[in-house]
């Protein structure tokens, strides 16, 4: 086990080296695939587009005829579906509409606006260039070009593309087997009727939430009370049925957080404490063949360290790569000072002024402070060696509409 507190790079290049969890895979219809995790490279069945195509309402003319004519005789006309093979004669157009199939010795189409229509003839008013307003066949996509690799997760982007390609069955990783505790003697199912030193259990909900993907098969296992022989009891016994048990709380150094005793007791911790601000507590080890996740108790830090951290490490065991949330750069609209040799994620509001994103810092930041992931718009990444903040020094923004 480390000595010291861990720098997120060190965890997450820990967490690159971790072996995927699931190999076996099934088939499945595309319509239940949102969310999956393809378990192989898919390759497109069709051309696509499968035929030449207009991508307009207008005329479809034959090449010889451009810049030498202005007025074409129009008696036939193709839409959309029809299957009609027709060859388009000198000195004639043939009316078609947008996806309709091109006439067979054609690959031009002057657009409906640019046309007047003078009975049975259109007449020109702007003579289109060689192939304008056409889709060619395979101009998109090329039959048996791979289109999607293995480890992709399936998503509203690439649906579409899959189902145009001629795919309705594809292979998917199983789905991986998450258990999660809470812990802690003083939580209590939400209510407005707390008593003593109470409190609602929150990080069950939150929890529940970030853990609704359709890679996941997921089960609350419970709350552990601070008792060392239940929380061992409970980890032995619930570690034989899942791929990773998470917990929240129980991990940091009190005298009633057991969780890294009964861990180190029945398998092992691979790291135990982070150098980053909300999440210190963080643990990371092994039963047997089921991974523990050991998160704080503040919901603060549950929440950010999963988004930041625990979420790209799942998708890797699940068989995709480990990619690490996206940010964009944002500057400090705040002064402040910061302990060195800790990154810390400090929430804040964004507003924007000249096109340029500003960082308010949010006035309330202990990981305790719920209402600060609620009210804030995201975090900014403040590496470990900064210890002044000024005005106009530029960030990493994670907006938490993308990172939850």
């Amino acid at each position: 086990m480390n000595k010291f507190p861990l720098t997120k790079k060190e965890i997450v290049d820990f967490f690159n080296k971790q072996k995927k969890l699931i190999s076996s895979s099934e088939i499945i219809d595309l319509k239940y695939s949102n969310g999956r995790i393809l378990a192989e490279d898919l390759k497109s069945q069709i051309n696509l587009p499968p035929f030449n195509n207009s991508a307009v309402d207008g005329y479809a003319l034959i090449r010889k005829d451009l810049n030498l004519k202005k007025i074409f005789t129009c008696k036939r006309r193709v839409a959309a579906g029809d299957d009609k093979k027709i060859v388009i004669k000198s000195g004639e157009a043939v009316r078609v509409f947008t996806g309709a199939k091109m006439p067979s010795n054609s690959s031009t189409v002057v657009m409906q606006e640019n046309v007047i229509i003078e009975g049975s003839k259109i007449r020109l008013l702007k003579i289109p260039l060689f192939g304008e307003n056409s889709r060619l066949k395979g101009e998109d996509i090329k039959k048996n070009k791979k289109i999607l690799l293995k480890g992709t997760i399936i998503n509203q982007q690439n649906l579409n593309l899959i189902a145009a390609t001629g795919i309705r069955k594809i292979k998917v990783y199983k789905k991986i087997k998450i258990g999660f505790f809470t812990s802690g003697n003083e939580l209590r199912r939400p209510t407005n009727k707390l008593k003593n030193s109470e409190i609602n259990n929150s990080n069950y909900y939150a929890l529940n939430a970030l853990l609704d993907k359709n890679y996941i098969t997921k089960k609350y296992l419970g709350n552990l009370k601070d008792n060392l022989k239940s929380v061992k009891n409970n980890l032995m016994n619930e570690s034989k049925k899942f791929n990773i048990i998470i917990t929240a709380g129980g991990a940091s150094v009190g005298d009633e957080d057991h969780l890294i005793k009964a861990l180190s007791s029945l398998g092992k911790i691979y790291f135990w404490r982070a150098a980053i601000k909300p999440g210190r507590p963080l643990a990371f080890g092994k039963i047997k063949k089921c991974y523990i996740v050991c998160l704080p108790g503040n919901p603060v830090s549950v929440q950010l360290l999963y988004a930041m951290l625990i979420k790209p490490l799942i998708l890797k065991l699940c068989g995709s790569v480990l990619k690490l949330p996206t940010s964009s750069k944002i500057y400090s609209n705040f002064k402040m000072r910061k302990k060195t040799k800790r990154m810390e994620w400090l929430r804040v509001t964004k507003t924007t002024k000249n096109k340029k994103d500003f960082a308010n810092k949010y006035p309330k930041q202990g990981s305790g402070m719920i209402s600060s992931i609620s009210y804030s718009n995201g975090i900014i990444e403040i590496g470990e060696e900064v210890s002044l903040i000024k005005k106009g020094d530029v960030f990493e923004f994670y907006d938490f509409d993308n990172l939850f």
